[in-house]
């Protein structure tokens, strides 16, 4: 199990995977200013990896719902395609001509073992690129959090900092300086507190943001390496057919190894042929 820490807290992996990463962006809560307590340097700074944050979350979620489409989308096709060839085995055209008999089955075999190679496919991917990605975007859940506290402290030293205006423009009693001065250490200490947690999210978060390139890094290695696999597995069934239509053409069977261009001035002809007939209209 895998753990987060952020402003001093931790965060299990495990836990966050209970939600939908893909329901919404986490990271929601943007820093508020704190005049007197943080300087503007720091406080831009933690706006500008907070704008940073934002887009890496929904890049992240992005790439999960393109991956799930990119998945559906390869296994349609595949199916689609195993269907062209189931039909073409059941025509009668296929039946009546050995040759064709033949590429037909090869090539619905070869539609067949693709089923395998998506199957495959989608559970390498599913492993190494979704799984991964959605642990990912659910991070963002307990760096949200570590904002919502500062939030807390902001709030807290911007409260603290109403109660010392209002005692300084009261009367100057015993009673009164007491009060202010007990809410002054009060607001040191809130201070304090709130500058340390500042700085602790812009350090802890910098780092996040930064080793994002090494937590990605495999996982894209991982998606080449399935898209080799797949399109060369692809590549080799479909090369397997050709070579059985070269054999073919040198026994004296028409070829259907056949340029572009005299593939097209065949089909041409054969139209022309057709339009020729007298059942048909012009």
């Amino acid at each position: 199990m895998r753990t987060w820490k952020f402003g001093g807290a931790c965060y299990s992996v495990r836990c966050l995977l209970v939600m939908n990463p893909l329901r919404r962006n986490y990271l929601s809560t943007k820093p508020s200013p704190a005049p007197h307590v943080l300087t503007k340097v720091d406080e831009r700074n933690l706006e500008i990896i907070f704008q940073r944050l934002q887009n890496v979350e929904e890049t992240t979620r992005r790439l999960q719902k393109d991956m799930k489409k990119y998945l559906e989308n390869i296994a349609m096709v595949t199916k689609s395609e195993q269907k062209i060839t189931a039909d073409l085995s059941g025509s009668a055209l296929c039946h009546q001509n050995a040759e064709l008999r033949k590429l037909i089955e090869d090539y619905h075999s070869v539609t067949s073992q693709l089923c395998n190679s998506v199957r495959d496919l989608a559970s390498v991917n599913q492993q190494t690129f979704l799984e991964p990605l959605k642990k990912y975007a659910g991070t963002f859940s307990s760096v949200d959090s570590a904002l919502q506290r500062r939030e807390h402290l902001v709030q807290e030293w911007r409260n603290i900092a109403a109660k010392v205006r209002k005692l300084e423009e009261r009367e100057r009693t015993a009673s009164n300086v007491v009060k202010l001065e007990r809410e002054k250490k009060s607001l040191e200490v809130s201070g304090r507190e709130l500058a340390a947690c500042h700085a602790s999210l812009l350090s802890e978060l910098t780092q996040f943001l930064e080793k994002r390139v090494d937590y990605f890094r495999p996982t894209l290695q991982a998606l080449l390496r399935s898209q080799l696999e797949y399109y060369g597995n692809t590549t080799r069934l479909f090369t397997h057919l050709v070579p059985a239509n070269r054999a073919s053409a040198k026994e004296g069977s028409p070829s259907l190894c056949v340029s572009d261009s005299e593939f097209e001035t065949s089909i041409n002809n054969k139209l022309d042929r057709i339009r020729a007939l007298s059942i048909v209209k012009t």
